[in-house]
């Protein structure tokens, strides 16, 4: 993978390499095996490259290609590359000696942004044409890869990290009050807004289009909303489903080095790490698999359906492959506060869940010193193979489908002891009310909205932001229920991921992410199966359940609970207390830091620490993500602010 940058000018000026370089030495950790800066009269380019392929070897960029005039910088990795050489005429002999970025190239020179739709994998793309002076900047449809812009006088310049256009003299580091405000308050920034005065970002599954001087943003892809497969039997879902799993994880083993699933006890890694080894094992080759879990001896209760401890789960899994060899990553005492600023630094933004960071980068760092180049995960999952199929009931409810809803519903009850009939008729008729009148419904349960249950935000900072009004924009549901339409939720749910910058920040352990789960064929095709073939007779997950058959052993095809991610957090927090108040002291002294986050009630929450219950939502909401994700965004204002003075 790679860190890239760049500079192109339209008013006639050189670019300046002292500027190109000072870019190349920010962007240099993301990318230490190669750096390359290149200055091409009114235009410049930084890569910098960490190999994870056997191909990265052959990688020298910035490409160019003298016929049609293109130079091109690729972040990325390309899944298909067989079928790409072939749609361009490149027989294997030839691909074998080809770099992913040179590939990428050929595909540009002839297709231009008509390729983009051609490349599956992660990427993110700059293409400059000098002679028409035409900047091209895009990314893959999840937005896996980053990629940052800056307009200027007289010029564009785009990176990998706002940080990098930073180096620019003239850039400047500013804080956006916007972006802060929808960090806080979970609010998607949409429209290419970053958390930064003047720094848009380039939207995934988008093409930012530079002429003249002038941008406009076209879109590339769209998801299908109306696409749905029909298929004569069920048995035919799940040889469809299982040959597209297949095709989507062998192209994410193509690695230069050992390959490393995060192996936890949730249903996505459960299927991504067995059908990894099983591709391995035929390649005579040996699987690492991690998992995470609390101290020795951590026992604390765990709310009803979770568990705390995922080695039991995740080692039954490791134990049906004789190719995997299962590692316990065992929490260390490490408080989530003791990384924040480092993350903040590496990720150019505030962290949304600092108690997951502790144990991922723990995970990273072990994997990392065994040599792993590839670590495999399935984020996307629950959007994709692992999606349970609720859906089903409230589509049914609406359309008048009641016996079949009442055999699902009960079918559920049977499953799921701890639902109940009320819940799942309110539910299911919620799906169908005009929000407004679900909201005054849920406000006088005394289940209203309540940004301040889990968000540090100033009180006086929603009013001047009109919270409620930008969420809405914003497409966010601020009470849950039920809906009727699964494929609608999870696309919208997939359009708001933009993980870009958390992809990046592995790099600086010299790890590369991949997502089998959210390969762009496997989700359409996930996407476009009835929710029937998810729900059926009380079991969720139908069609993954039929397709692991065989491969996982029943208990963990059938098991219900969810396991819990730095279950023990809390622990290591308490010993970090009189360091949470120095940080609280240090924001009340700062000029700005009050006025966007809720200081005193932060405060309060550290003086009545609790000594039990942690199981309890209530506690979840106002200590782990309330005080910590708080905590991270008043670093974040430090972080930028305290650089300006």
């Amino acid at each position: 993978m790679t860190a890239i940058a760049g500079i192109v000018r339209h008013d006639q000026g050189m670019v300046d390499r002292g500027t190109l370089e000072r870019m190349l030495n920010v962007l240099a950790p993301y990318g230490l095996d190669a750096q390359h800066c290149r200055a091409m009269g009114g235009a410049g380019f930084v890569r910098t490259l960490l190999r994870s392929t056997p191909e990265d070897a052959l990688d020298h960029q910035p490409c160019v290609d003298a016929n049609s005039g293109w130079t091109l910088v690729f972040d990325g990795r390309i899944d298909n590359r067989n079928e790409l050489a072939s749609a361009l005429d490149i027989d294997s002999a030839r691909l074998q000696d080809m770099a992913d970025a040179e590939l990428v190239l050929h595909a540009w020179s002839r297709w231009e942004r008509a390729s983009l739709p051609r490349l599956l994998g992660d990427f993110a793309i700059s293409a400059w044409h000098a002679r028409s002076r035409r900047l091209m900047l895009s990314r893959d449809y999840l937005g896996t890869r980053p990629l940052f812009w800056y307009q200027g006088d007289g010029f564009h310049a785009f990176a990998s990290l706002p940080k990098a256009l930073f180096a620019i003299p003239g850039v400047p580091r500013e804080l956006s009050e916007e972006g802060l405000h929808d960090f806080l308050a979970l609010v998607p920034m949409l429209d290419g807004k970053t958390l930064y005065r003047g720094i848009q970002r380039v939207m995934p599954g988008q093409c930012l289009i530079v002429e003249d001087g002038r941008t406009r943003s076209e879109t590339w892809y769209s998801f299908d909303t109306k696409r749905e497969l029909r298929l004569r039997r069920d048995d035919d879902y799940v040889e469809a489903f299982t040959e597209r799993l297949e095709q989507a994880v062998a192209p994410r083993l193509r690695a230069g080095g050992p390959i490393a699933p995060g192996l936890r006890s949730g249903v996505g890694s459960r299927t991504i790490t067995p059908v990894a080894a099983a591709q391995l094992a035929g390649r005579g080759q040996s699987l690492l698999a991690y998992t995470s879990v609390p101290r020795e001896g951590f026992a604390d209760r765990t709310p009803a359906g979770t568990h705390a401890d995922e080695w039991p789960g995740a080692s039954a899994v490791a134990a049906c492959y004789p190719n995997i060899e299962h590692i316990q990553v065992r929490s260390d005492g490490t408080s989530p506060m003791q990384g924040l600023d480092f993350s903040i630094e590496a990720l150019d933004r505030p962290t949304l869940n600092p108690c997951n960071g502790v144990w991922v980068d723990r995970m990273r760092g072990l994997a990392a010193a065994r040599g792993v180049r590839v670590m495999l995960n399935g984020g996307v999952g629950n959007m994709s193979i692992s999606y349970d199929g609720r859906a089903l009931l409230p589509a049914l409810f609406g359309r008048g489908q009641w016996i079949r809803w009442q055999h699902e519903a009960s079918a559920l009850l049977r499953a799921h002891p701890g639902l109940r009939w009320r819940k799942m008729l309110v539910h299911s008729l919620a799906a169908w009310m005009p929000q407004a009148l679900w909201s005054r419904w849920e406000a006088s349960r005394g289940r209203g909205w309540n940004l301040a249950d889990y968000s540090a935000i100033n009180p006086a900072f929603v009013a001047q932001m009109d919270t409620a009004v930008r969420a809405r924009r914003a497409g966010v549901d601020l009470t849950y229920r039920d809906v009727a339409d699964g494929r609608s939720t999870r696309i919208r749910a997939l359009q708001l991921i933009d993980i870009g910058e958390y992809s990046l920040g592995a790099n600086l352990v010299g790890l590369d992410p991949r997502d089998p789960t959210a390969d762009r064929e496997l989700v359409e095709f996930c996407l476009a199966v009835p929710e029937s073939q998810y729900l059926r007779d009380g079991k969720t997950r139908w069609l993954l359940r039929r397709a692991m058959a065989g491969r996982l052993p029943v208990e963990i095809l059938d098991n219900r609970s969810r396991g819990l991610q730095a279950a023990d957090w809390y622990e290591s927090t308490e010993q970090e207390l009189p360091r949470i108040r120095e940080e609280l002291e240090r924001l009340q002294a700062h000029p700005s830091a009050g006025k966007y986050l809720d200081l005193p009630a932060l405060k309060a929450s550290i003086e009545a620490w609790p000594r039990s219950g942690w199981h309890s939502t209530g506690l979840e909401r106002r200590y782990r993500l309330k005080l910590l994700r708080g905590l991270s965004a008043g670093a974040f204002v430090r972080y930028v602010e305290n650089d300006n003075r």
